[in-house]
């Protein structure tokens, strides 16, 4: 990883843009933008990750790689929802996403203890 743009996307040393699936971090101007993205930062800048890809979604329609980002055996995904700062992203349309039900406990979680985007 070379760049981190925001909490849910980021930049790999081949080019290509990787953008995290079924999460939704806050951009730029919104509040914990500053967060989600040093928190993305700390995990995995600079650093070898590996990531799995959903069968039917590898790219979204800018092009840009999607799917999980591990870097030492953590999931970036769910770790941004546990901490309060990504919201779930899911299609109506489509099939249940490989990580669906963890990413919803997590956000759940985080809601209950009121984290980040959830604070209120």
């Amino acid at each position: 990883v070379t760049e981190v743009s925001d909490g849910d996307t980021l930049k790999l040393s081949d080019g290509k843009t990787f953008r995290l699936y079924g999460v939704n971090a806050p951009e730029v101007k919104e509040p914990l933008f500053e967060e989600a993205k040093a928190f993305t930062q700390n995990l995995i800048l600079n650093k070898e990750i590996s990531f799995e890809q959903e069968e039917n979604y590898k790219e979204d329609k800018f092009g840009r790689m999607l799917g999980y980002v591990i870097v030492s055996g953590v999931n970036l995904n769910i770790e941004l929802m546990r901490n309060g700062l990504a919201r779930v992203v899911l299609y109506e349309k489509r099939a249940k996403i490989k990580y669906q039900d963890e990413l919803l406990t997590a956000e759940k979680e985080a809601r209950e203890k009121r984290l980040g985007v959830w604070k209120k």
